[in-house]
């Protein structure tokens, strides 16, 4: 049977390393940031232009497949998953990282075929490490395969979070609660890189026991959501149940125990979901 997306993944892969490449010479230049909602929401030239270089690749190869990319939606391009093929795409996942010259910035390029992302890339540009899942046929970071922690013990385990962009002081309520919550279990440690994708490559690399944020979006996830779970990991909703990559709420951890232990500990709230934003919204 012909393998009908593996030329897709493999134009993801140098479309996702020809971006990193202006990146990382980007960090020698001057890093001009703009807003988009609010203040601590921040875009730069870079974040255009890689998503326009990833985008026009990919139209010149594929003329028939859509795209979902944060800069696109930003600019009011609808946030829409069809059956499609779709690419989705955050051109820098770390932004604020990259504005900052913090060490971790990914370029993330999920695609997506009758609504189930089919594969991931991940591009820590900055590492130099390229982490990638097919369905069905594992994850792997420069070619080595990828496995989750076997911890089974939520008291022995590091958790990743985010605080994100939003500062409506119910929100940050509710993540603060949800923050000391998780550490009064207790565990060993919270962490962070300030970007949903690679924290959701560090639990598929085993080296923390689960990532959980409210507030990202389908372009933050889509990608690393396929490497966690064909490196043996589970997704779910910050409630309980199956994870909706529109519902702007994930839980990525090693196994089910661990994420259902830490949903018990979340505040959950409810973000407007990503197929109903609107650039005045997000």
């Amino acid at each position: 049977m012909a393998d009908l997306w593996q030329n897709s993944m493999d134009h993801a892969v140098a479309a996702a390393r020809r971006a990193g490449q202006v990146v990382r010479q980007a960090l020698q230049d001057d890093r001009k940031v703009m807003t988009k909602s609010s203040s601590v929401d921040l875009v730069t030239q870079t974040d255009q232009r890689v998503e326009q270089l990833i985008i026009h690749s990919v139209k010149e190869k594929f003329p028939t497949h859509r795209f979902i990319g944060e800069e696109s939606v930003a600019a009011g391009e609808p946030c829409v998953l069809t059956d499609d093929p779709t690419w989705i795409i955050d051109p820098i996942d770390g932004t604020t990282n990259f504005v900052h010259a913090f060490p971790f910035v990914a370029v993330s390029i999920g695609f997506s075929v009758n609504k189930q992302v089919e594969f991931g890339v991940v591009y820590s540009c900055l590492e130099d490490k390229m982490f990638t899942a097919r369905r069905g046929r594992g994850a792997f970071c420069n070619g080595e395969p990828l496995q989750v922690s076997d911890q089974t013990d939520i008291k022995q385990s590091i958790i990743a979070t985010e605080f994100g962009s939003s500062r409506d002081p119910e929100a940050v309520d509710k993540i603060f609660s949800s923050l000391r919550n998780v550490l009064h279990i207790p565990i060993h440690g919270v962490r962070g890189a300030g970007t949903a994708a690679v924290n959701m490559c560090l639990v598929a690399s085993g080296c923390v026991e689960a990532y959980y944020e409210t507030g990202i979006h389908v372009w933050d996830v889509a990608a690393g959501s396929l490497i966690v779970s064909e490196a043996g990991g589970v997704l779910m909703d910050t409630e309980g149940g199956e994870v909706d990559l529109m519902s702007r709420r994930i839980v990525a951890a090693n196994s089910r125990t661990i994420a259902e232990r830490i949903i018990r500990e979340i505040d959950s709230f409810s973000p407007t979901r990503d197929d109903a934003l609107s650039p005045s919204n997000q």
